[in-house]
């Protein structure tokens, strides 16, 4: 039985929502060998690619909001990982050397992990689904993230 277009977007929403919890704790479970949440990780790589930048920045970058990563920037900080510059009334956060070689060390690994995690695609499968989340992201943004 075809599900009916209502119900068809109900089945991709709960498939969506589904694959990502799973995906998010066996993240998580992969990034606990080193003590870090994805989110931890995302900042780590974002500060990797932007330089000294604000909080906020980081935040809109890897899409998430403020309090969402001031605990993890907090246990960065402690870890040495990430160092901060005040400017003015800003805090800028950049990675350390220590933070620096750290990620040259973890990222090849979570690059091999999540490329494990997508071997039932074919590279063209992988597109595909790239194109379409992309598509659906690029639309929320365009009309507004609530209706």
């Amino acid at each position: 039985m075809q599900p009916n277009t209502e119900t068809l977007s109900i089945a991709c929403w709960n498939t969506i929502t589904t694959y990502h919890n799973h995906q998010t704790k066996q993240v998580n479970a992969f990034l606990k060998t080193w003590d870090l949440s994805h989110t931890m990780f995302e900042v780590l790589r974002c500060l990797k690619s932007t330089t000294c930048t604000s909080q906020k920045e980081i935040a809109r970058l890897i899409h998430v909001t403020d309090g969402t990563i001031s605990q993890g920037i907090k246990k960065l900080f402690a870890k040495r990982l990430i160092e901060k510059q005040r400017h003015r009334k800003v805090n800028y956060f950049h990675l350390t050397p220590a933070g620096e070689r750290f990620l040259n060390e973890v990222l090849p690994k979570y690059e091999r992990f999540q490329t494990n995690q997508f071997h039932a695609l074919t590279t063209s499968q992988q597109h595909a689904l790239h194109q379409l989340v992309t598509q659906l992201h690029s639309t929320q943004q365009q009309e507004g993230e609530v209706r």
